[in-house]
């Protein structure tokens, strides 16, 4: 009972000198990237051992790994601390878990040059290697297959792939088993399994309520120290194909060198609707100078808020690209990438990115064709803007 206590708490308290849990910060840890090329921001580092683990360090072999190697997002560190905590209370009598490698205080490349044979991936703070228990009970690394205990090995597996691991690397001479989708086998893992996590899901921030109600999202994805792109996938509730555009960037893994601000649908209303203006029958788009609808107040708010470096709306049908002013450069680098067509126009009044370009900013529009978006369109234009972000 009490190490369930010590589970859900994640409390402090102390065993033999050591921290039985450790105390992990409340703050916003970010995965940037893929763990493969990736940073991690606001990580936190894991300490050198506990009642339920020690750390290894494999380059130099002995206990504990040195500090630089041991950071994590607050989810990761988390994850490991209670998966071992409660493995530990199923097996009282098991000795401690070594933990070897997770990334470095700020991610980034963990090569060959930090030692050893390095990490391919261990970039954004969601890898950790986790140290197979021995059958003798020392607390290093197993030098042989033979010196695993495979059912506690196995035990460990089963557990990371129930706290939602998305990949669990093992040894291909191990013996050890999983879902395959999850659970596979890779060299140079016969003396430890390599979890990694999946990123969190984007932030999800409430910008405000339509006219009948309806709440407008934005979702914020990538790095909040970097420049900032707004997306808003239709301001037109007769134009949806845009939201394809944006689902698909919900997906992606973050950014590292720009923030994006998702905004699915300033026009909850009409897209309920199935009409072009609001619930009051304004053209949103038209609104852009006098903001007389709660819903073009909520994005001249947001814009002043973010100030984004560039700004993308999505509209239909005509199946063009098209920008005035500071934009048209810009506007032309989307085209060419999205491999849409372009045009220079004049923006009619009360249009948002009139209103923009007339602040300094760049703002163009993206005309999708009619009727849904396919699927390697909606790809095209998510690398286009990806492209855009750096």
């Amino acid at each position: 009972m009490l190490r369930a206590a010590l589970v859900l708490s994640l409390a402090v308290t102390t065993c033999a000198g050591a921290a039985a849990t450790q105390d992990v910060p409340a703050r916003n840890s970010l995965a940037l990237g893929e763990p493969w090329a990736g940073r991690l921001a606001n990580g936190v580092q894991l300490t050198r051992e506990g009642a339920d683990h020690f750390t290894w360090d494999p380059v130099l072999r002995h206990t504990p790994n040195r500090g630089w190697r041991r950071w994590g997002t607050v989810r990761l560190v988390r994850t490991v601390l209670t998966v071992l905590a409660e493995y530990r209370a199923a097996h009282p009598e098991a000795p401690r878990v070594g933990i070897g490698d997770l990334s470095r205080p700020h991610g980034g490349d963990f090569g060959p040059k930090f030692g050893g044979i390095g990490h391919a991936s261990h970039q954004n703070g969601l890898d950790v290697d986790i140290y197979y228990p021995r059958r003798d009970h020392l607390e290093r690394e197993a030098f042989r297959v033979g010196q695993i205990d495979r059912p506690l090995a196995q035990e460990l597996v089963d557990r990371f792939v129930r706290a939602g691991a998305t990949k669990v690397f093992v040894g291909p001479r191990t013996g050890l088993r999983g879902p395959r989708r999850i659970v596979r086998r890779l060299v140079h893992h016969d003396n430890h399994l390599h979890v990694r996590l999946r990123n969190d899901p984007p932030r999800r921030v409430l910008l405000g309520d339509s006219v009948e109600g309806r709440a407008i999202y934005a979702y914020r994805v990538g790095n909040p120290s970097a420049r900032r792109l707004l997306v808003v996938g239709t301001i037109h509730g007769t134009e949806p194909a845009g939201l394809t555009v944006t689902r698909r960037l919900l997906r992606i893994a973050p950014p590292l060198h720009a923030e994006l601000w998702i905004v699915p649908t300033m026009n909850p209303d009409g897209l309920a609707h199935g009409t072009r203006a609001n619930a009051a029958g304004v053209d949103l788009n038209r609104d852009f100078g006098r903001f007389s609808q709660p819903e073009t107040r909520i994005a001249r708010a947001l814009i002043r808020r973010i100030r984004p470096s560039l700004s993308v709306w999505f509209h239909q049908p005509q199946g063009l690209v098209r920008a005035y002013g500071p934009s048209v450069s810009v506007g032309r680098s989307y085209a060419a990438l999205a491999h849409e067509r372009y045009r220079t126009l004049a923006w009619p009044p009360g249009t948002a990115a009139r209103w923009q370009n007339g602040l300094g900013e760049r703002s163009f529009v993206v005309e999708l064709g009619r009727g849904r978006l396919r699927p390697r369109a909606a790809a095209r234009h998510v690398r286009a803007i990806l492209a855009l972000a750096g």
